[in-house]
């Protein structure tokens, strides 16, 4: 041991002695082929007498005293007796000087220095850096750091103060590094070769445009006590910083980055760390753009409407950068399906709209999605809409009857329907109703009108809520049906041929008619009348003669412009 340590220790244990001069020792160098070497000492207090060797098979000692060198300008020894034992050395000086302490030099060994092992070897920013733990041994004066290349074994520097190298020619971005370090003493011994360790050599490899992937595999660092506990992989995009996306553990050497975008330059690192320790050596930065297919990754059908010319309009949106091969309206109404192409009116944007010709608003309802294929042939399905059916009847009581089947949307949060009436051209807002309600009875009064007949259509007024959270307001129209309101017959019960209502007639509400017929019965069945004008009516004679006082049978049948067949019977009292 070294006895300058031994006397810092006591000096820390048990305190400072009284301060004395010290005689200076020789400073041994080392130890070559059984000759010691050593550096001369510096004596101030009278001229050296000689120099004195201890030496011991143990390093612990007991050391007795091998020679006395009585020449001070000597420098060397060789000692004859060796022999193959390992033998621990160190000096002092002899001289007359009283009062004064011999100091001992290092205690060497004659066995060459021990190994030096590396701490890591690591890539930062193009270059390799190296770190070493010291040799144990003493008399190490520099350190040799050797590269291994295909061309063989060249030692490239070597280091005699510090523990630490970077190796400014190394090509890590190309392949590789290999590295070991000796320690070497003044006398040129040199320490065993100290196991190799080498660069982390990282590459890519871009996969099929499908894959959206980048496969990336590297060499598993060598050498490490204890092995490497983890890779941590690093990335940055176009030029960011360096963000960690994932681990692996430390056996494997290869990881796949699936999340890979075109028109993006991703450079990738791996770090290694050993076990047990915060060491840790990186490979090379690598650096790759993919050509990927853009998928599907938005696709929204938001709204599916009738216009006023009857035909349907949908509305659907996708991310415009999307690669297609295929894009379908697929569409179903009164059990018949279709498909249409979205991809005949060229390039798509982020919202588009289709006119969809083909399908007749007229009698039913329609459901209509959308499914589109890209070029890695990935399907993707929109969410569905259902359009509106509206149908009338008329009714008794100039009231028609309205039912319509729900606006359905897989987006849907809210709706409200707002029912409109068209009479001669004017629109009028009768009812909005919630979502929920699908009929609606509308008495109506056509006194002025040009045409009897009435229209109607609906407007679904809808929040959809897009994926992602966006909410729009979309309104889809239904089909426009219309009716001819069936309007009332007012027939009088009683009449006096002689007195103030002298003809019996039926008087239409409003409207035109297209047939008309009167017929009236005396009480035994007989035919007493015929009208098919309802402007001319029974002035209470049958074939130019009076009847009687009585109650007699009409039957009254009608079409109105438009309308059905409709037909009513009763009974009217002749006065007389």
């Amino acid at each position: 041991m070294n006895r300058s340590l031994i006397i810092g220790i006591l000096f820390v244990l048990i305190g400072p002695p009284v301060l004395r001069a010290q005689l200076e020792a020789p400073a041994l160098l080392c130890v070559s082929n059984d000759t010691l070497v050593w550096d001369l000492p510096t004596v101030s207090c009278a001229s050296p007498d000689g120099y004195r060797i201890m030496a011991s098979e143990s390093e612990a000692g007991p050391y007795s005293e091998l020679t006395t060198i009585t020449d001070i300008a000597q420098t060397s020894f060789f000692h004859a007796d060796a022999g193959i034992a390992t033998w621990f050395y160190y000096m002092e000086t002899i001289a007359n000087c009283p009062g004064v302490n011999p100091m001992q030099s290092d205690t060497l060994d004659n066995r060459n220095p021990e190994v030096p092992l590396f701490r890591y070897v690591t890539v930062e920013n193009g270059q390799v850096l190296m770190e070493w733990d010291p040799s144990p041994s003493p008399e190490v004066i520099a350190y040799v750091i050797s590269r291994n290349t295909n061309m063989g074994t060249s030692i490239i520097d070597t280091v005699s103060n510090g523990l630490m190298y970077t190796d400014l020619n190394a090509s890590p971005d190309v392949g590789k590094e290999t590295y070991f370090v000796v320690a070497i003493d003044a006398c040129g011994n040199a320490s065993l070769t100290a196991p190799l360790h080498e660069t982390i050599f990282l590459e890519t490899n871009a996969l099929d445009s499908c894959e959206q992937a980048i496969e990336l595999s590297w060499n598993l660092y060598q050498n490490w006590d204890g092995g490497i506990a983890e890779h941590t992989i690093l990335l940055s995009e176009n030029g960011g910083p360096f963000d960690p996306i994932a681990s692996v553990a430390g056996t494997v050497n290869s990881y796949v980055f699936d999340q890979a975008r075109g028109e993006v330059l991703y450079c990738f690192k791996v770090v290694a760390t050993q076990v047990g320790t915060s060491v840790v050596s990186s490979s090379n930065e690598t650096c790759t753009s993919i050509s990927v297919v853009d998928p599907v990754d938005r696709l929204n059908l938001l709204n599916a409407s009738i216009s006023p010319s009857n035909e349907f309009i949908v509305d659907w949106q996708i991310n415009s950068n999307a690669e297609l091969q295929s894009a379908e309206l697929l569409s179903e109404t009164a059990g018949v399906a279709a498909s249409q192409s979205l991809l005949t009116g060229g390039a798509l944007m982020a919202e588009n709209t289709f006119l969809d010709t083909q399908t007749d608003p007229s009698q039913a309802f329609a459901v209509f999605s959308i499914t589109t294929e890209d070029l890695c042939g990935e399907l993707k399905n929109s969410n569905s809409v259902q359009t509106i059916f509206l149908t009338a009847e008329a009714a008794d009581g100039a009231t028609n009857q309205l039912q319509w089947t729900p606006y359905l949307n897989g987006l849907l949060q809210s709706l409200e329907y707002e029912i409109y009436r068209i009479v001669d051209g004017v629109e009028t807002l009768v009812s909005v109703e919630t979502n929920g309600v699908q009929s609606l009875s509308d008495q109506v009064s056509v006194d002025g009108a040009s045409s009897t007949e009435v229209c109607y259509y609906i407007l679904a007024k809808a929040r959809i809520e897009l994926p992602g959270g966006e909410l729009r307001s979309v309104v889809s129209r239904s089909n426009t049906v219309c009716v001819m309101p069936v309007a009332p017959f007012y027939i009088p019960n009683v009449f006096a041929p002689e007195g103030v209502n002298q003809v019996f007639r039926p008087a239409l509400a409003f409207g035109m008619l297209e047939e008309y017929q009167m017929d009236i019965f005396d009480r035994w069945g007989g035919h007493v009348f015929l009208s098919r004008d309802i402007e001319v009516g029974w002035n209470g004679q049958s074939n130019g003669e009076p009847l009687a006082s009585g109650l007699y049978i009409y039957r009254i049948q009608w079409r109105q412009t438009g309308g059905e067949l409709r037909e009513v019977s009763g009974g009217v009292n002749l006065l007389r």
